[in-house]
């Protein structure tokens, strides 16, 4: 009993920040990286799927905790948007999150790449990238 007390204390954090963290599409990251936004993309894939597929000029932490401290360490005065790059945009993505917020990274600035990579290297549309009506279509 005592051990599922603690796991969900360890958790509560991962849970009240799931709803909170905004995600950036693979379209709209796409563009802010051609129109050289001032931002950061840290990217928590394993080493063989940052060797895959990847964005320039990512960080790449695997999901290393230590690694992720370091790079908080560095991003605490950088400036504009910070990213987590995951595989999949799952629980991982969340996970890292929440240690750059404990290493510094104000939560404000820190986004999530929505479906990850995997999105990404299919090109999938996301709500973002849907036309928001159909002006012009016949139906």
């Amino acid at each position: 009993m005592r051990h599922i007390v603690i796991l969900i204390l360890i958790f509560i954090p991962f849970i009240l920040c799931a709803g909170q963290v905004p995600t950036v599409c693979h379209n709209e990251l796409s563009s802010w990286i051609k129109a050289k936004q001032k931002l950061s993309i840290v990217d928590i894939q394993s080493p063989e799927g940052f060797r895959e597929h990847n964005y320039s000029d990512s960080l790449a932490s695997g999901n290393d905790p230590l690694r992720l401290k370091k790079i908080a360490a560095r991003l605490r005065s950088a400036k504009g948007k910070v990213v987590v790059v995951s595989a999949n945009g799952g629980d991982d993505a969340l996970q890292a999150t929440e240690l750059l917020v404990r290493g510094g990274v104000k939560r404000s600035r820190v986004m999530l790449l929505e479906g990850g990579m995997e999105a990404a290297a299919k090109k999938t549309a996301c709500d973002c990238c849907k036309p928001s009506s159909l002006q012009g279509v016949s139906q």
